[in-house]
C-alpha cells in the first residue's frame, strides 16, 4: 500500500514540473504577469483535481483489497469450521 501511495505522490509531482515547464528555456519575449499568473492558477487548479481523482483512486483500490482480503480470511474460516 506504501508503494502505491508513493507512486501516486510521485506522479502529482511530475505534473507539478510538467506544469511549471522548464526554467531553463526562456523565450524571447517575457509574456504579461497577468497572464502568467492565471495560467499558472488554471494549471495548478488541473494538477489539484488530478491529484485528487488519483487520491481517491488510491482509496478505492484500497477498500477494494480490504474487502477481497476480509472475504478470503471469511471464506477460510468457514472452510476451516466445515473440517
Amino acid at each position: 500500500m506504501k508503494k502505491v501511495f508513493m507512486s501516486a505522490a510521485i506522479v502529482a509531482l511530475m505534473a507539478a514540473a510538467v506544469a511549471c515547464g522548464n526554467n531553463a528555456n526562456k523565450k524571447a519575449e517575457a509574456a504579461p504577469a497577468e497572464e502568467a499568473k492565471t495560467e499558472c492558477c488554471e494549471e495548478k487548479n488541473a494538477i489539484e483535481a488530478a491529484a485528487n481523482e488519483a487520491v481517491d483512486a488510491v482509496k478505492d483500490a484500497a477498500t477494494e483489497k480490504a474487502v477481497e482480503g476480509i472475504n478470503a480470511a471469511a471464506d477460510a474460516a468457514v472452510e476451516a469450521i466445515k473440517k
